[in-house]
């Protein structure tokens, strides 16, 4: 431990006191004093184990650079007293490679000098001379030349005898290649059928490469690894050649002991799971049971249940089922997430302005597996409310289902409505790309306004029975940060008179985008998305219920809801179909900051429309840019759009601040 005058360590009836060290070489001087200290055993100190430390204390300053360093000693009552003077250090001087080497002498001198250069507070243009780390350098220099075909490799560390006047030691490393030996035929025997062309694929990737032992090992673990993921649990490869003296190409057999196929015959979890959770496991990886075990089916499962909310871990582990290899007991273990979750959630965007949310959410009510959530909101539109309970695993399948009770007031424009919604959806996602989800719901409204007249607004009290469904193919890398992939996604509600309103209509929704890397940096983007509402006119719609145009996630030259009919006072009216079509190029100037230059254009109709297809010729644009800082959830997203084609009242561009992708 550190004093006000130096460092000290105690063990047994003995206590060290050093001074003259700086605190980054304390701890590994500290190390070597205790090892010396425990061999001597826990006996009082005496002189002999004096000197001997100080004697290892100067050794220890020398292997790190201090050749003039000195130890002196003195006992003190119940200890020794060791004072240290490290003198100049040796920094690193000219490196120098002797001998033929295959590979760019700079890139050999950087695996020379990592272990050096990777120290602590290094000086990388001065770096001390440490010669373990040099010894080390060497020993990546030769694993290196292995890696590359040069089996024989040999390197051998030459360093001056002293360090010069400018306390600078020169170093040169000898190297000795020897022959060079590469992949010559590779070919497998054993291999399942069924894996014949992924493990012969590996066969031809190997081909013509530099050989060496460590290539032949990963390939067999790579062989191993293809067989385990459809179901060969348990096959071992091994590899047969022959290294001829003089170097040249080594033929290779690799020889597969597939073993037997398992199928899985049973779904267990650990006793330490509770009722519910172990309801959703053995329901979420229920349609393994009776199937061949498939890695990649597997993981899509393991997904789905961390993606309950209910698991912090899960692991997964198939073992043989009473000694028989081919039968699976697919054991599942892991750690629950503390249930209950209490939150807090300010936040800001252009539309709703300044907003302030509490949550609370059990995803194991009642020990039943079910989720319970609640929120309550307030923002400048008005405070906003919902309770759900949703079921992961319906009579123990793959749909989950979603009860909720919503309630809602709106005073954002020149009128204020009050809703409030029940719903049902049933959802499931079938692999990796493709979801659905079934929907049914009854709503009940009224608007009133002072201002807007009654076809602005549409019925004044209204009371709507919708069902519907959603349809998604989703290829991107990911949902929320998406780099590259595509996805389309189509939506249908029917909405029907409930009480009387005389209200009836169909709503279409199509949406898609393509997310393409150009560099590691710099990618393009385009999405696209139309919205019908087929049935009625728009002012026979109640004014919430319509498709709207403009904003941060549609044409952003135009506020939100405003591209298209608005009233003197400001409130946008809607129509019945919009479209819009975005174009977007971003480049990565730092580290999750992106800067983006985009295009967008669309249109707002308010005809009775003929088919989910229809929609405005009057088409209007916004050119922009804006900076994009990538989050966990999304990124936080501020843009500016500038209408080019400014139309009487209104503005010439908008800014926008918000969460997550335009598309």
């Amino acid at each position: 431990m550190g004093t006000a005058w130096g460092y000290e360590v105690h063990f047994g009836q003995t206590t060290v006191r050093v001074d003259g060290v700086e605190a980054a070489q304390w701890e590994d001087l500290r190390s070597m004093l205790m090892d010396q200290l425990t061999l001597n055993g826990s006996g009082a100190p005496g002189e002999p184990l004096a000197d001997d430390l100080a004697f290892f204390v100067r050794q220890h300053f020398i292997r790190e650079g201090w050749p003039d360093a000195e130890t002196a000693w003195k006992m003190e009552p119940g200890g020794i007293h060791l004072t240290v003077k490290p003198g100049k250090a040796v920094r690193v001087g000219a490196v120098t490679l002797k001998g033929d080497t295959p590979l760019p002498e700079e890139e050999l001198k950087k695996y020379l000098m990592k272990p050096t250069l990777e120290r602590e507070d290094v000086d990388k243009k001065l770096p001390q001379w440490v010669e373990a780390d040099m010894q080390q350098g060497a020993g990546l220099v030769q694993r290196r030349l292995r890696a590359e075909g040069y089996l024989n490799a040999e390197t051998l560390l030459l360093p001056a005898p002293t360090a010069g006047p400018d306390m600078r030691r020169d170093l040169t490393l000898e190297i000795k290649t020897g022959p060079k030996f590469t992949f010559g035929q590779a070919s497998i025997t054993g291999s399942p059928p069924e894996l014949e062309k992924l493990t012969q694929a590996q066969m031809t990737e190997a081909s013509g490469t530099p050989f060496n032992e460590a290539r032949v090992q990963q390939i067999q673990k790579r062989l191993d690894s293809i067989c385990a993921e459809h179901g060969w649990l348990h096959a071992a490869t091994t590899a047969d050649y022959t290294l001829g003296k003089s170097g040249g190409t080594v033929d290779v057999v690799f020889r597969v002991q597939a073993g037997e196929r398992v199928r899985i015959t049973r779904i267990t979890t650990h006793d330490a799971f509770s009722r519910g959770a172990k309801r959703v496991l053995l329901a979420k990886f229920k349609p393994l049971t009776g199937q061949i075990y498939e890695a990649e089916e597997a993981d899509f499962l393991f997904k789905r249940a961390l993606d309950t909310g209910m698991f912090a871990l899960l692991d997964t582990k198939v073992l043989p089922e009473n000694g028989n290899m081919a039968a699976g007991n697919l054991r599942i273990t892991g750690e629950e997430t503390k249930p209950v979750t209490v939150g807090f959630e300010p936040g800001f965007d252009t539309f709703l302005g300044p907003q302030f949310g509490v949550t609370y959410k059990n995803t194991n009510w009642r020990d039943t597996g079910n989720t319970l959530a609640a929120e309550l909101s307030y923002s400048m539109a008005g405070p906003v409310g919902f309770v759900s309970l949703t079921n992961p695993a319906v009579f123990d399948s793959q749909h989950s289902a979603t009860t909720r009770l919503a309630l809602e007031q709106f005073n954002r424009f020149e009128y204020d409505r009050i809703g409030t919604a029940l719903s049902l959806d049933v959802a499931r996602r079938v692999d990796q790309a493709l979801s659905y989800s079934l929907f049914i719901g009854t709503t009940a409204n009224s608007v009133s306004s002072n201002v807007l007249t009654l076809p602005q607004t549409g019925p004044a009290n209204y009371s709507l029975m919708n069902v519907g469904g959603n349809v998604m193919y989703d290829r991107r890398d990911s949902p929320v940060l998406p780099k590259k992939g595509w996805y389309l996604s189509g939506r249908i509600e029917s909405s029907t008179d409930a009480l009387g309103s005389g209200v009836s209509f169909v709503r279409s929704d199509l949406r898609g985008a393509w997310y393409i890397p150009i560099t590691k940096k710099f990618r393009f983007a385009t999405g696209a998305e139309l919205s019908t509402i087929q049935g009625a006119m728009a002012d026979k719609i109640p004014i919430d219920s319509r498709v709207f145009n403009g904003g941060p996630y549609s044409v952003r030259s135009f506020g939100m809801r405003k591209l298209g009919p608005v009233t003197p006072g400001g409130t946008p009216l809607g129509g019945t179909s919009a479209l819009f079509a975005s174009a977007e190029f971003s480049y990565e100037v730092m580290t999750n900051l992106e800067f983006a230059i985009f295009g967008d254009i669309g249109s707002l109709g308010q005809g009775n429309n003929s088919s989910p297809l229809s929609y405005s010729s009057d088409f209007r644009e916004a050119i922009g840019a804006g900076l994009r800082y990538k989050l966990p959830f999304g990124p936080i997203r501020i843009d500016y759009g500038h209408n080019p084609n400014r139309r009487t009242g209104e503005q010439s561009g908008f800014l926008h601040v918000t969460v997550g992708f335009a598309f």
